[in-house]
């Protein structure tokens, strides 16, 4: 079990010409608007995205999915991931000109403390007669870290160091190593949970999004496969938690690996069952709160 290398700085490594060549120092990175590559400024390969060996696509870098960065115009690609995200909460018939979004939005959690949304999302009316929140958190998480990163970096290496380099070299699959999803949502639940909370309490009619990689997604519904929740995709809701995946349909050419929705991972419900149903998981373990215990002297208990 292992990684692969999926996306260096914004090429897709599954096609063998042209042939992709190493960075360092800096680049600009490809899905923001002139900004330069994170990873390159921490001196780390420009690695997008990876593979899991069955072909899943995990974004590995924060800036892959929607930049959420402020004070600089919207680049073509944040502006069709967005659009394509507002047609699946509010209508098919949305235009570029009625979504609105402000980004790295403060929200107050404690006096002196704060978080930031990714993005506040709105229609330019700002009230909508589609069903769901008439404004909105939205949430972008499309994959998180790896674990054993440094099996796919020595591959890196190797491929840059090596003068006759091939792109095939590069995506060679890492003898370990493996999409950290259980540790990426540990680090996001609270944020998750208090922004949406955030959500629901600032004003009737607001709600929370949360977009993910197609692994986030699987990873929660397995978490909650005994919960009830209600489908509320044509009613009322104030949560939606949607999946994104690589478009196989496209044709795969130079350049960034295309991505889509995944219509078949979505979830439309009400904010406040889904974190009932998060709290609400394991069951009664009796076995843990009697038998054997050692009291402090180091002398075994054993307590009925």
């Amino acid at each position: 079990m292992g990684i692969i290398i999926a996306e260096y700085l914004g090429q897709r490594t599954d096609v063998d010409n042209p042939i992709i060549n190493p960075v360092s120092g800096s680049a600009l990175c490809p899905f923001t608007s002139g900004n330069p590559c994170n990873k390159l400024t921490r001196r780390q390969h420009p690695v997008c995205s990876v593979r899991r060996p069955d072909g899943t696509l995990y974004i590995v870098c924060a800036e892959r999915l929607c930049s959420t960065k402020i004070n600089i115009p919207l680049c073509q690609h944040q502006k069709e991931i967005l659009h394509t995200i507002a047609k699946k909460l509010y209508d098919p018939s949305v235009s570029y000109s009625d979504v609105c979004v402000k980004r790295e939005v403060p929200l107050e959690v404690v006096q002196g403390t704060s978080y930031s949304a990714d993005y506040v999302m709105s229609l330019s009316t700002g009230r909508t007669e589609y069903p769901g929140p008439d404004r909105l958190v939205l949430e972008m998480q499309g994959g998180g870290d790896t674990q054993g990163t440094g099996k796919s970096t020595a591959i890196a290496n190797a491929w840059a160091a090596n003068p006759n380099r091939t792109n095939s070299m590069l995506r060679v699959e890492s003898q370990g190593g493996a999409a950290n999803v259980t540790g990426t949502w540990r680090r996001q639940q609270e944020q998750f949970i208090v922004k949406g909370s955030i959500a629901m309490k600032t004003w009737k009619g607001y709600g929370i999004a949360f977009c993910v990689g197609s692994l986030m997604y699987d990873y929660l519904m397995n978490k909650l496969s005994s919960a009830y929740l209600p489908n509320l995709r044509n009613y009322n809701w104030t949560l939606a938690v949607i999946a994104i995946k690589e478009d196989t349909n496209a044709p795969i050419i130079p350049g960034p690996i295309p991505l889509t929705i995944d219509e078949s991972k979505m979830l439309f419900t009400n904010y406040q069952t889904f974190v009932q149903a998060l709290i609400n998981q394991g069951e009664p373990t009796l076995s843990a709160f009697r038998g054997i215990f050692v009291n402090l002297n180091n002398d075994e208990v054993n307590i009925p």
